[in-house]
């Protein structure tokens, strides 16, 4: 029987209210913005183009360059700001009454809505001296290829929201950060430094120049490192829905690309640098949460990573090649995991267990490795994009060894990387009769609650943990008492008191909107619950879970963690879902790879044709 135990909010998609006034919100933006395209296209003078014109002057890059990013700078930061202000209220109360009711999601909504709109801008402004590689969007207009990677990012990261609205409706609410329409959004946005980054090159190819201008290597390199870290979000604040090896692999990865990039863009440390860019942002982040006594997101702080990538750039005396991505990438995944560990005991809610970090390392280390041979790809690329010049010959020599020599590098890390992600992010369910035998006891202790939410009559437990199969959770990645979006969130170890016998370290609540459980996160990839407490859920069509003593049997986390997904829709309809968003962002980084080697090697552009006046 589902008995509510206060109205819980719609598990669905948005109010048709609510999808109109994101609508105009839009249309707000844009008619505005089209009004601007078109005048400036036609040679009007515009107070954005006379502003334009003021910041090339004042930074030393073009026209089509400084404004953009520095509007693409304002709406990163307010996307993400919105961004690592969202998770944890939904850590703590769930999910939304709808879009529009939760106040994080405004910041997100115009960030994504700008960062689409500073490729926009990039590309109207394109006017005077141009990269010799241009790509045409009308006769007479040509836009640099970077401002052409900030749209379609952008534009990827606006449609998660439709698409986000689309799959409720279909699958239910995902409550997780790895939703694959969140990762759209997030994945989208974070996006355009890399098309921010092929702009520089082609700003420099055409004279741009002076401190500004080399300063902008590193500190991009650290805004791509302080956006794609947001996809640690979940590990950063306690509450990961995929195995601790995502995390690993994901550290490895991003951080020898980024740290590896600066390095090289920056000289003697460009590395230090790109750290110091994500700290500083992530102590800004924080500032909301903070104010509305929410959990705040710490960070493995890449700094291991940054002084071994110093150390071995000078050891190999300046080399910038595959070689010397392998080395760094070796050194970084060996020497900076363990460095990394050692920060986790400090500032993880699940710290890295040393029992598990021969494997860490191992997958670590390949992980770092594919990064390096990524960053140095990308580095080459953009120092590819700023030496040309039109009267540069056209390239000559076997085709083949053109591509082995540039590409081919580039090319085994960015596959090393999907390999790694998809051995390691997709997690286990825990194997059948595996059960927790859980006796509760009623305490008169309690935890302070930041958000009360929920209601209900408090009622607080400690727990007697005892599983039948000892053997499979003698050395966990974690076991951990759970309570979650009751107001607050709380995870704490297990104590262990015997062979397969466990208490309760912190009491756990079960009233309310709580929903509480046993977690065990055990190999490389099995991630278990044994529920202790949820509350009826009519909207998720979701029954109450009394907690009372007894077998529990563990079950895969998303069935209890994400209650609002739907179990009803046809298997085909998912596979449909899944492929059509896995094309929509796997398509952005063949677009990346394409802008990035055409812009750098491609054939040159043909003349401009100038419109004439009748």
């Amino acid at each position: 029987m589902l008995v509510a135990q206060e109205s819980s909010p719609p598990a669905g998609g948005a109010a048709l209210g609510q999808i109109v006034i994101a609508g105009l919100m839009f249309f707000v933006i844009f008619l505005p913005l089209a009004v601007f395209v078109i005048r400036e296209r036609a040679g009007r003078t515009t107070v954005v183009g006379k502003l334009a014109d003021w910041s090339a002057g004042l930074s030393g890059l073009p026209r089509w360059a400084a404004l953009p990013m520095f509007v693409a700078f304002l709406s990163g930061m307010a996307a993400l700001i919105g961004v690592y202000w969202d998770v944890p209220i939904h850590m703590e109360l769930g999910r939304d009454e709808g879009p529009l009711a939760n106040p994080s999601h405004y910041p997100i909504y115009f960030g994504l809505m700008g960062i689409f709109a500073s490729g926009v801008l990039s590309a109207a402004l394109a006017k005077g001296k141009l990269p010799v590689r241009t790509f045409p969007i009308g006769p007479h207009w040509r836009a640099p290829m970077g401002s052409i990677q900030m749209m379609a990012t952008g534009l990827v990261g606006i449609a998660g929201f439709p698409l986000d609205d689309v799959w409720h409706r279909l699958f239910g609410q995902d409550v997780t950060e790895w939703g694959p329409t969140h990762v759209l959004m997030i994945g989208g946005g974070v996006g355009v430094v890399i098309g921010l980054q092929l702009l520089l090159g082609e700003a420099r190819q055409v004279g741009a120049s002076g401190p500004v201008v080399r300063l902008l290597g590193p500190l991009l390199a650290g805004a791509w490192l302080m956006g794609a870290s947001a996809f640690l979000m979940e590990f950063d604040l306690g509450v990961p829905q995929f195995p601790m090896l995502a995390q690993v692999v994901l550290v490895g990865l991003i951080g020898s690309w980024t740290l590896v990039y600066g390095r090289l863009a920056g000289g003697p440390g460009g590395a230090l640098l790109v750290v110091a860019v994500v700290l500083v942002t992530r102590a800004v982040f924080a500032v909301l949460p903070l104010v509305n006594d929410l959990h705040v997101a710490l960070l493995l702080p890449y700094a291991a990573e940054a002084v071994v990538i110093e150390v071995v750039t000078v050891l190999l005396r300046g080399r910038q090649g595959y070689a010397f991505a392998v080395v760094a990438g070796l050194a970084s995944g060996v020497f900076g995991m363990f460095g990394e560990w050692a920060f986790s005991q400090w500032l993880m809610p699940n710290p890295w267990p040393l029992s598990h970090m021969d494997s860490f390392v191992l997958w670590g280390a390949a992980a770092s490795v594919a990064g390096a041979l990524i960053g140095v790809w990308q580095y080459q690329r953009v120092e590819a994009v700023a030496a040309r010049r039109p009267s540069d010959p056209a390239p000559s020599g076997d085709p083949a060894v053109r591509f082995r020599t540039r590409h081919l590098g580039g090319l085994v890390g960015a596959l090393l990387a999907v390999g790694l992600s998809a051995a390691v992010i997709p997690p286990a369910d825990p194997p059948a009769g595996l059960v927790a035998n859980i006796q509760l006891t009623d305490t008169g202790e309690s935890l302070p609650i930041s958000n009360p939410h929920g209601g209900g009559q408090p009622r607080w437990v400690t727990a007697t943990v005892t599983i039948n199969r000892a053997d499979l959770v003698s050395d966990p990645v974690w076991l951990n008492g759970f309570s979650w979006q009751g107001g607050d969130f709380y995870s704490a170890p297990l104590e262990r008191t015997a062979e397969g016998t466990y208490r309760t370290t912190q009491p756990l609540p079960v009233f309310g909107q709580w929903k509480t459980g046993i977690r065990v996160h055990y190999g490389s990839r099995v991630m278990a619950i044994a529920p202790i407490y949820a509350p009826a859920d009519p909207a998720a069509n979701a029954g109450e879970i009394s907690a009372t003593s007894g077998p529990r049997p563990f079950m895969s986390e998303i069935e209890f963690l994400q209650r609002e997904r739907k179990t009803d829709t046809p298997l085909v309809l998912w596979t449909v879902a899944y492929v059509v968003v896995g094309l929509v962002f796997g398509g952005m980084w063949v677009l990346v790879a394409w802008l990035y080697t055409s812009a750098a090697g491609g054939a040159p552009s043909p003349a401009r044709r100038v419109r004439v006046s009748s």
